[in-house]
Order: C-alpha cells, then sequence, then structure tokens
C-alpha cells in the first residue's frame, strides 16, 4: 500500500496533489498544530498583471495559537470570504477556463467551516473530484496517538498498512535529524515535483511558478492540469 500524507494547506500548490495522485491512500494530518502564516492558511495566486500576492484566511489567534488545525478557528467577524471571491473574479475572470471552475470555487468558499482544517479538505476533495483523482483519504485524528513528529509519522505508516511512503522532498531533513528512519518493511520514496510552464492570465509574458492549483485550473482547465502534475 503506498502511502503519502500532508497538513491541508490552504488553496495547495499543483505539487500538494501530485503526492496524492502518487498514493492510494492520503492521510490529511488535521490534528498536526496550526503554524501562522505558513500554507495552512493561505497560498499565492495573482493580484495583477505579473505580481502575485497572498491570499489568506483570517484566524482568532488568541483561542487558535498553539492548536492543532482542526481546533484552529476562522475568524468570521470580517468579510474575507466576499473581499477573497472578488480578488480572484477581478484577477481570472478573463482566463480561459474560469467559467469551468468559478461555480465550483465558489460554493467552496462561501460554505463556512468548522475549523481551519475542515476549509482547507473541502477544497482539497473538490480538486482531486475535478482532476479526476479517486483516492481514499484518511485523518490523522482518527488515529489515537501521543507520538510526534517522524515518530506521529512512522506510526501512522503503521496503521495504514503502509509498504511505501511517497513524502515531500522537505521532510528529508527532519526524518534525518530525528532517527525514525528507515523503517524495516517500508520503503520511502521523495518527491521530485517540478512545475511545468503553462499559459497564465495574469502573466503573459513569463510563467510564473508555485501557485495555487487554482492558477493553473482557471487558466488550462481541468484535464491540462491533471497533465502537468501528472
Amino acid at each position: 500500500m503506498k502511502v503519502a500524507m500532508m497538513q491541508p494547506a490552504f488553496l495547495p500548490w499543483q505539487g500538494f496533489f501530485e503526492l496524492i495522485y502518487q498514493s492510494e491512500h492520503f492521510i490529511l494530518l488535521d490534528d498536526f498544530q496550526f503554524s501562522v502564516q505558513s500554507y495552512h492558511q493561505r497560498n499565492r495566486l495573482f493580484v495583477n498583471k505579473g505580481q502575485v500576492d497572498w491570499y489568506s484566511v483570517p484566524v482568532r489567534k488568541s483561542i487558535s495559537f498553539g492548536e492543532p488545525l482542526n481546533f484552529t478557528s476562522i475568524n468570521e467577524d470580517i468579510p474575507w470570504r466576499v473581499k477573497m471571491w472578488k480578488r480572484i473574479q477581478q484577477n481570472y475572470s478573463k482566463a480561459s477556463c474560469y467559467s469551468l471552475i468559478a461555480s465550483r470555487v465558489e460554493g467552496w468558499l462561501f460554505e463556512k467551516a468548522e475549523s481551519l482544517a475542515e476549509q482547507n479538505i473541502a477544497f482539497i476533495k473538490m480538486v482531486c473530484e475535478i482532476l479526476g483523482f479517486r483516492r481514499e483519504f484518511l485523518l490523522s485524528s482518527k488515529f489515537s496517538s501521543s507520538a510526534q513528529r517522524s515518530e506521529r509519522v512512522a506510526e501512522l505508516l503503521k496503521d495504514s498498512g503502509a509498504d511505501t511512503y511517497f513524502c515531500a522532498r522537505g521532510s528529508f531533513d527532519y526524518m534525518l535529524s530525528d532517527g525514525v528512519f528507515p523503517i524495516k518493511g517500508i520503503e520511502v520514496l521523495f518527491q521530485d515535483f517540478q512545475p511545468a510552464a503553462y499559459p497564465q492570465i495574469g502573466s503573459p509574458d513569463r510563467f510564473i511558478p508555485y501557485l495555487s492549483v487554482l492558477d493553473a485550473l482557471m487558466n488550462v482547465g481541468a484535464e491540462q492540469t491533471a497533465v502537468l502534475i501528472t
């Protein structure tokens, strides 16, 4: 069983979905600790011609600091959903595939969630459905544990029946320093995803990589985005 896992990011980039594509079971690390101003709550998209910036979810820091993602509370006292949707419209309404994707994104954005994890997971599952990636999703919160970092990852792999772990390249350093890996009976493969260029309405003269997958979906549609990822 090939297993991959990641903390549920907000509007993740293509590489996140390549991890999902390469797996049979994908574990969403929803009870891992929230990190302020990380990809947990923000990601990059165009804001002007040739210019990208962060699209962020506001959280209630006073009650979310140090909490896991599934207990991180979104701040609904400010109209961030309306503002974000207007920003998407302003920057992507002329993109080639906007009309094919927009209604799904709008529906997701205006569906309030109990936590940041829930908000992010809903987007991830929606995009997988659009791309045709049918995988089994598991939540780390459903596996009882007191372990941390690499020990928790190793425990999740064993509990999910993994014989292969496909993981992000950025995991290498902490896996090495924690000394938990290698694990007998589990092969570890590191991701080496490099984003390929595609036409961008926000930057007609040069390709800007490492944006949210939403940029590719709006510009080239579901089928071509799936090709870019796989």
